[in-house]
């Protein structure tokens, strides 16, 4: 019997990254957790993430290190390419020499497949943790403990984190701010097998092609078979009903007209691989997402354009963290309100910096070919996130 089992559990809300990643923190602190899925089954979204060491790093914590370089591809090298000509503009090494710096490998994964190992590991320290089907309907709390209504019943806790993505459900009772806003980014996402390019043998296994108000980033993942790509464009609006649509292959080629013969071999293949179109939406920092016994964590609370690579990785840290603080204040007997002011005390700089340095780089790359002359130095992110340590860092409670 776990040294927690005395207490209510920790009630989660959304089985994504960052709530998978929180259950698996505190089972593994014998802590009693229950997870509210509103899908009725589990099937990831999103073609691919890339894992930087800071997310490696807190993932090893978790127990799942190793299932999860069973299932990535560890990336060589990296460069910008020029949008018309390939040509290299920068470029780095990654592979070894990152790992040799950071001791955690740089990992790019399939969401589906990150996704699995982690379902995988929360079913095997308890098969009963998830429940599907649980959609949050509200919740109210007093001093003893949180009570969740949701399409599957009513669930209590002692406390409860909304891990319910940007337009989350938990977000919404707590602070009533609105619907998510359109950044001004669309994506067109997909994962296109190798064997259907004109080119199979394109290098470095990880690029980002450059040009104005666009950029297409392509990386390997499941081994050579197939390859995760990512075409960005910065527009004016979104007309479109829902957040996620197929793409109109001639859209998205349009989009793309003139590019590289590489970087035209990627988009012609995600016309044939059925893509989709998303648009990239935010929201506005909260100044505190603490509220007594409940809190956000991921997405809820800080959602993140990807232009820096970083938004699991800030999942994964919420989640390593958050357990971490919960697990500490159980011990000192201090409860679950202290546990969760300190995990915001550690993680509300740290993830609203990168939130903003991600918005910032986005515009840099997207505002390259528009504002800067020919030949102008490519910016490029200078790795600062991947020290951070969320399994080990101190936490002030």
């Amino acid at each position: 019997m776990s040294r927690h089992s005395d207490r209510e559990p920790v009630l989660i809300a959304g089985a994504g990254i960052a709530g998978l990643c929180t259950a698996l923190g505190l089972l593994r602190a014998g802590v009693p957790v229950r997870v509210l899925e509103q899908a009725a089954e589990l099937r990831e979204v999103g073609a691919a993430v890339s894992l930087a060491p800071n997310a490696t790093r807190a993932l090893d914590s978790l127990g799942v290190g190793e299932a999860l370089r069973e299932a990535s591809n560890w990336p060589q090298r990296a460069a910008m390419k020029h949008y018309r000509t390939g040509e290299e503009m920068s470029a780095y090494a990654m592979g070894a020499e990152m790992e040799r710096r950071w001791v955690s490998p740089y990992l790019q994964i399939l969401r589906a497949d990150l996704h699995t190992v982690l379902v995988d590991e929360l079913r095997r320290l308890d098969p009963a943790a998830l429940q599907l089907g649980a959609r949050v309907l509200g919740l109210k709390q007093d001093g003893d403990s949180v009570s969740v209504e949701t399409a599957a019943g009513a669930f209590s806790g002692g406390c409860l984190l909304g891990a319910d993505g940007v337009r989350s459900a938990v977000r919404a009772a707590l602070y009533d701010d609105g619907a998510p806003t359109f950044t001004g980014y669309v994506a067109w996402r997909g994962v296109v097998p190798v064997e259907s390019l004109r080119n199979p043998d394109f290098t470095p296994d990880t690029a980002v092609f450059l040009g104005p108000h666009r950029t297409l980033l392509r990386y390997r993942v499941r081994g050579q078979s197939a390859v995760n790509v990512v075409a960005f464009a910065r527009v004016d609006g979104w007309a479109e009903e829902g957040w996620s649509l197929p793409a109109d292959p001639a859209e998205l080629r349009a989009n793309f007209a003139g590019w590289h013969a590489e970087a035209e071999d990627m988009i012609e293949g995600l016309c044939r691989s059925g893509a989709f179109k998303w648009g990239l939406f935010g929201r506005a920092a909260l100044p505190r997402w603490q509220q007594g016994r409940v809190s956000l964590i991921g997405d809820a609370a800080h959602p993140m354009l990807p232009f820096l690579g970083q938004g699991a990785a800030m999942a994964i840290e919420d989640g390593v963290l958050v357990a971490r603080a919960l697990e500490l204040a159980l011990q000192k007997g201090l409860g679950v309100e202290a546990g969760l002011a300190c995990y915001e005390r550690q993680r509300y700089p740290r993830a609203c910096n990168t939130v903003l340095r991600s918005d910032a780089h986005g515009l840099r790359i997207h505002q390259h070919f528009v504002d800067a002359p020919e030949g102008t130095p490519v910016p490029r992110d200078d790795f600062v996130e991947f020290d951070f340590d969320a399994a080990t860092t101190p936490l002030d409670i």
